[in-house]
């Protein structure tokens, strides 16, 4: 059971992460839509700055940005085996949130495509967003 302070304290850093990477004018409750984003920041932030950067220089919205930030994501699940949830937990700044559910969802496709794909032969880079 999370404690309710925790709970205020974490979504302000991700507010504040959001709120530095351009979103101008998110909520506090729609923060569910970035704890990937953030998540990104907190396990490789050299990629994640240099993602956030190329959106900004190309003058492309935050919501592309944040699509952007699950293929980076994916790519770190599947350096560790998939375990999105064991790479949430394993993190201080992310144990405390839940794994989002689209992330969960294009781990899981991307490692049955991985799967199909050394199955048969070779294989083209695919992530279904």
């Amino acid at each position: 059971m999370y404690i309710y302070g925790a709970y205020v304290q974490v979504t302000n850093q991700v507010f504040r992460f959001a709120k530095k990477a351009g979103a101008s004018y998110i909520n506090k409750p729609k923060m569910r839509h970035y704890v990937h984003c953030y998540a990104l920041h907190c396990l490789d932030e050299e990629a994640s700055n240099a993602l956030r950067r190329g959106f900004k220089e190309r003058g492309e919205n935050v919501g592309a940005w944040r699509q952007a930030c699950y293929k980076p994501l994916v790519a770190i699940a599947a350096r560790q085996g998939w375990d999105i949830d064991a790479i949430f937990n394993a993190h201080p700044r992310l144990s405390v949130w839940y794994v989002p559910t689209k992330l969960r969802q294009l781990c899981h496709a991307e490692r049955n495509h991985a799967t199909a794909s050394s199955s048969v032969s070779g294989g083209a880079d695919h992530m279904p967003f």
